[in-house]
């Protein structure tokens, strides 16, 4: 009897120690932030002036944190990082995927918040002369809905312009229009700390109205302070996710009056005699795809098949494939979608918990500000749960991503052998005379593309999902289970377009043997980095080539060489 009441007074004793380290931790860290508010009192913040330096003048612990993303560049993990090589040049597959889009000529590896906008100015995805020049005549420049997640200035931009106008305006119109000079504290400023924080009280709030009118939608419950009602525990979720996620730009239907440019430029001023002009054009709003994920759902692909069906009246496609004509949808960065089914999330973890831990400033403790991979800080990101040593935990995320990222590979080869499938049994048809007769091209390509829709559509279904895969940023780690399940579905939509080619040439006379594309067949297609005027285009950092040891690695994950990539595993 004496035993088992010692054994419940430890139990006791135990969860009362733990109530009281967490109840003096989250003390600590609401300490820190009073403390922080009351410094440099004479400073007030308001949404008025985002600067970053403003803030970190009453923060200045957090500003040391936010400024060391500057210096992120030279930092690459297997699948991600911050180091901007060409992830064309890694990933030729996606040239055959983006066919006729202006990502096929642009796509690096993104660096840190502090470079959100500037990376976003310097693109060739924005830039119209080089596009109009390669193959993408009609482009006319991005829109200012891009601009959202890219810039701290988007809450007084909105302001200023609209919501929809803001959307719809060109982007570098936009900039021009923009108070203050080129620099990092006005034009080219990135994430910033008003972006996810009150000003009242340093609250984490929801500001990208596309992110709220989404949350509502899902069930979450408006608020006029914090954008969302939420606790402190899922706000630390909610605002990474208002940007980590998939979007489009839906059309209003309605014509909206903007500001633009009598020579629109991808410069910051005007010049030349260019002038701003009110012009009558079509609404945009950038609208993210969740009207079939409720809250608290796990996120399933086939959500967005059912909320792409739904408004395919008005959003038919992102671009039509330039080689099988297929209505396309590009993905954009759904690690937000991914995450929501995972053991993680299941547990309450939070994306901030891994990718911004809490870490220590003298007696006080504070959320990391240097936002990067869980794989720089080990000890702080996973062994605050995590009781296995630091090598153990970095080897399971590195099988667990190779492994994913296997099959995502075999999704991608699979989908490129579908395009090169579908562009050869487009080439051989156009010769037969029912389709031959028809001079007019246009008309050509349409009557063609009616009589192999079933194909089409098959392309697009497995597109979505490889592109999904490989737009979201975790390899896979965020949500294992959920990542093969859609390269599974990738895999096998593409080999079902591909019997489709098969059977569709045979009934038109023409055969077809089925592509398997893989590794080295991409090789001979990896577009090098781009060089304007004999120079790198990006120059801090320069746009590189892949690394050779990523390169390597994409190599043996060709159906998993287990005896090279297990190497590294301790035993």
């Amino acid at each position: 009897m004496k035993t088992k009441t010692l054994i419940f007074t430890i139990a006791i004793g135990i969860v009362v120690g733990v109530g009281i380290a967490w109840f003096g931790a989250d003390i600590a860290t609401k300490k820190g932030e009073q403390i922080a508010l009351k410094t440099a009192p004479s400073i007030e913040l308001s949404d008025d002036n985002v600067d970053f330096a403003l803030w970190g003048a009453k923060f200045p612990d957090y500003l040391d944190m936010y400024m060391q993303m500057k210096d992120s560049g030279k930092f690459a993990t297997e699948f991600a990082g911050s180091y901007p090589y060409s992830k064309i040049n890694r990933y030729p597959q996606l040239t055959m995927f983006w066919d006729g889009y202006a990502f096929k000529y642009d796509y690096n590896q993104n660096r840190s918040h502090y470079y959100s906008q500037i990376d976003q100015m310097e693109t060739l995805r924005n830039n119209k002369e080089y596009l109009n020049a390669h193959g993408l005549s009609a482009f006319d420049g991005q829109p200012g809905a891009c601009m959202n997640c890219h810039t701290g200035n988007l809450q007084n931009l909105v302001k200023k312009f609209g919501w929809i106008e803001f959307n719809t305006m060109k982007y570098w119109t936009i900039l021009k229009l923009m108070d203050g000079p080129k620099d990092i504290h006005h034009k080219q400023m990135g994430s910033t700390c008003a972006d996810c924080h009150n000003p009242k009280d340093m609250g984490l709030r929801v500001t990208r109205p596309a992110a709220i009118n989404a949350l509502v939608a899902r069930g979450y419950e408006k608020d006029s302070q914090y954008g969302i009602k939420a606790s402190r525990q899922e706000m630390r979720s909610l605002v990474c996710m208002q940007c980590h996620v998939e979007y489009y730009n839906q059309p209003t239907g309605k014509k909206v009056m903007v500001k633009a440019e009598t020579n629109y430029k991808e410069t910051d001023v005007l010049e030349n005699g260019n002038k701003i002009v009110k012009k009558e054009v079509s609404g945009i709003e950038l609208t993210y795809p969740w009207k079939f994920w409720k809250k608290g759902q796990p996120f399933r692909i086939e959500m967005f098949d059912d909320y792409y069906k739904s408004v395919r009246d008005s959003f038919p496609y992102d671009f039509v494939h330039a080689s099988t004509k297929a209505p396309i949808l590009k993905m954009q960065h759904p690690e937000a979608e991914l995450y929501s089914g995972s053991v993680h999330a299941a547990n309450g973890v939070s994306c901030a918990d891994c990718h911004m831990p809490y870490t220590r400033k003298g007696a006080l403790k504070v959320t990391q500000h240097n936002i990067a991979s869980p794989l720089k800080d080990v000890n702080a990101s996973c062994k605050s749960c995590h009781t296995q040593n630091e090598e153990y935990l970095k080897e399971q995320v590195r099988d667990i991503q190779r492994t994913s990222a296997a099959n995502i590979r075999s999704a991608e080869y699979a989908v490129a052998s579908l395009i090169a499938d579908i562009t050869t049994l487009r080439k051989e048809m156009a010769k037969l005379p029912e389709f031959a007769k028809i001079t007019d091209s246009k008309a050509r390509d349409e009557a063609i593309s009616k009589a192999i829709k079933p194909v089409l559509e098959l392309h697009r279904k497995s597109q979505m999902r490889a592109d999904f895969l490989n737009a979201e940023n975790s390899s896979g780690f965020h949500n294992p289970r959920e990542t093969n399940r859609i390269a599974a579905q990738g895999i096998a939509l593409a080999k079902e377009g591909q019997a489709k080619v098969i059977e569709l040439g045979l009934k038109y006379g023409i055969k077809i043997t089925a592509s398997n594309l893989g590794f080295e067949d991409m090789r001979k297609i990896a577009p090098k980095p781009v060089e304007i005027n004999a120079k790198r285009y990006y120059e801090s950092p320069a746009q590189d080539n892949t690394p050779k040891e990523l390169l390597d690695l994409d190599k043996n994950l060709v159906l998993y060489n287990y005896k090279i990539l297990d190497k590294r595993v301790s035993k």
